[in-house]
């Protein structure tokens, strides 16, 4: 994967989102940011800016599972109906706090999912992902 442009993170908790924003800046200080409390929010985003776009925009979402208005697993059956230029432009990886090991095998088993990671993000696994040594 090219070096992303944009990050997105779509989880409830603001700590997590907090925490994410943090690594995700050591690791590109110029890489845009988005957070999202509301998996809603961010499809409608989505679907918005990437639907109209001109060009792709290599992107990796990080997505949380347990949700209270829309779990992981509900974002990515969204996600599913979108075109095909988005998913080849988002890389999706599940990151959670869950050690259910039908969550990582659920993951595992998703088109779209690239990766299940632990919470929290680590500057390690975003250069892992990336294939850097930052």
């Amino acid at each position: 994967m090219r070096f992303p442009r944009r990050f997105i993170v779509v989880d409830d908790d603001p700590m997590n989102n907090l925490i994410c924003k943090h690594v995700i800046t050591k690791f590109d200080s110029s890489a845009e940011i988005l957070l999202f409390t509301e998996p809603e929010k961010a499809l409608a985003m989505i679907k918005e800016s990437y639907g109209n776009a001109d060009q792709s925009m290599e992107t990796v979402l990080f997505l949380d599972i347990n949700m209270p208005t829309m779990s992981g697993w509900e974002f990515l059956e969204e996600f599913r109906d979108f075109t095909g230029s988005m998913h080849k432009d988002i890389a999706v990886y599940i990151l959670s706090s869950s050690i259910d090991q039908s969550d990582q095998e659920k993951a595992g088993n998703n088109e779209f999912v690239k990766g299940y990671l632990p919470k929290p993000l680590g500057l390690h696994m975003i250069s892992e992902i990336m294939g850097t040594d930052k």
